[in-house]
């Protein structure tokens, strides 16, 4: 009983192990977030920038130390020799009251900083969205082309069978026979390589969500409609001033044209003077144990003194090292304004280029659904042809090629529009769905 017990528990516990996820696009993304290796990284130069910070903050506050010192002797002098005991202790504080705002604008700095790292998260998690949104949408390409294949497939075996009757009664001549049977095993050898294509960027999806290894992917189908209604073209204007307020490029380097003037400001504190203000409590003791004179010596509180005081360090001359820092400082800051305004420049040329890829994908994709729509009719009208005898099999096959050709068409138009749209969703700082 007890073996049975365990059995059912160890096999209880694998099948908890080898959990099947299957997830929406927008929980693909949600769980990208949380457990992309990628994401993590960059989350931990939060944390390192977040740490800066904190310390900067941390100068504005008094330092305290301690000290202590103990001291051991032995004199042999014949008259005062003896043992000699003493020790000095203190507790000494200090802090910066002025030093030109160099604290203030650290602290200011090492703000945008974390800003800046979290802006450089976002960034990547819109790259990794990218990848994530690309490999969905293949997987329900090549699901959608896949059922597609499959009554294709079904359409070659009737006609297999069918061609097989007539060549048996001396309908159709044995070569159109061995083209209906070639036909049907290369529907098949289609269907096969449609579905390792589907585990292929299955494969993919998974190793962008870093699923472990005994954890599946299957993928939520969307209702078609659902996609019918998201099959439109977005206002140019719309799209590019919304991408325009969210891009995490420009933040950063909006943040890197602030940096560099709190560095002018930092470089700039040099030329003040600084103030200081210490404290201090010190004692200490010494006794002498001789052998003329016994014990003597002074105890701690006889010691004990305290002390303050204001230190002022005035800048007088520094062979122009502070100046030229400065003008140094200033350069850097020019420099990043121009390629704030270069990749303003850039990001503006690239979201209307994508806007252009997109609508192109649109009217190919407008045009190849009426395609494929005729040569589907056009393929049936040529089945019904071939049972009744019209026409030959290569006549049926070429139709059944044509329609297969339009359908493959119809299929990467349709996905590529939805991939340019929902990558420009993802500039435009929108949740994704479908």
């Amino acid at each position: 009983m007890k073996k049975i017990f365990a059995i059912i528990i160890i096999l209880y516990s694998f099948s908890a192990s080898c959990q099947t996820l299957q997830l929406s696009l927008k929980e693909c993304l949600r769980y990208a977030d949380e457990n992309n290796l990628t994401i993590q990284s960059s989350a931990l130069d939060v944390s390192n920038s977040q740490i800066q910070l904190s310390q900067s903050k941390l100068l504005m506050s008094p330092t305290i130390s301690a000290t202590a010192s103990q001291n051991f002797g032995y004199s042999h002098n014949s008259i005062n020799g003896g043992f000699n005991l003493g020790g000095n202790y203190g507790i000494n504080a200090g802090i910066t009251l002025f030093n030109g705002l160099n604290t203030y604008n650290t602290i200011k700095q090492n703000q945008l900083r974390v800003s800046q790292a979290q802006w450089q998260v976002e960034q990547r998690k819109n790259q990794l969205h990218i990848q994530i949104i690309q490999a969905y949408l293949t997987v329900l390409m090549n699901q959608e082309l896949l059922t597609y294949q499959q009554n294709v497939l079904t359409s070659s075996r009737e006609q297999l069978i069918e061609g097989e009757h007539q060549y048996k009664v001396g309908q159709i001549l044995e070569s159109d026979f061995m083209l209906l049977k070639s036909q049907y095993f290369t529907d098949s050898l289609n269907i096969e390589n449609t579905q390792l294509s589907i585990s292929n960027e299955l494969l993919t999806l998974r190793n962008l969500l870093c699923l472990n290894s005994q954890q599946t992917l299957s993928i939520i189908t969307p209702d078609s409609l659902q996609i019918a209604q998201i099959m439109y073209i977005p206002d140019l204007q719309e799209v590019r001033s919304q991408a325009m307020a969210y891009l995490p490029e420009l933040k950063m380097k909006n943040n890197l044209v602030e940096i560099a003037n709190y560095d002018v400001k930092i470089a700039k504190s040099a030329y003040y003077p600084t103030l200081s203000l210490d404290a201090g409590i010190n004692t200490g003791y010494n006794n002498i144990y001789s052998k003329a004179h016994g014990n003597s010596g002074s105890n701690l509180l006889d010691n004990l003194g305290e002390s303050i005081g204001l230190n002022l360090n005035i800048p007088i001359y520094r062979q122009n090292n502070t100046r030229n820092s400065v003008r140094m400082k200033q350069l850097y800051v020019s420099q990043a304004e121009l390629s704030l305004k270069q990749t303003e420049l850039n990001l503006q040329k690239e979201i209307e280029e994508y806007y252009l890829s997109m609508k192109k994908a649109f009217n190919q994709y407008t045009v190849s659904d009426i395609q494929q729509k005729a040569y589907q009719i056009n393929y049936v009208t040529y089945c019904q042809k071939f049972q009744y005898g019209t026409i030959t099999a290569a006549d049926l096959l070429q139709q059944q090629s044509n329609y297969l050709n339009a359908l493959n068409n119809y299929m990467q138009n349709k996905y590529s529009f939805l991939l340019q749209k929902k990558s420009l969703e993802v500039y435009m700082g929108r949740d994704i769905e479908l």
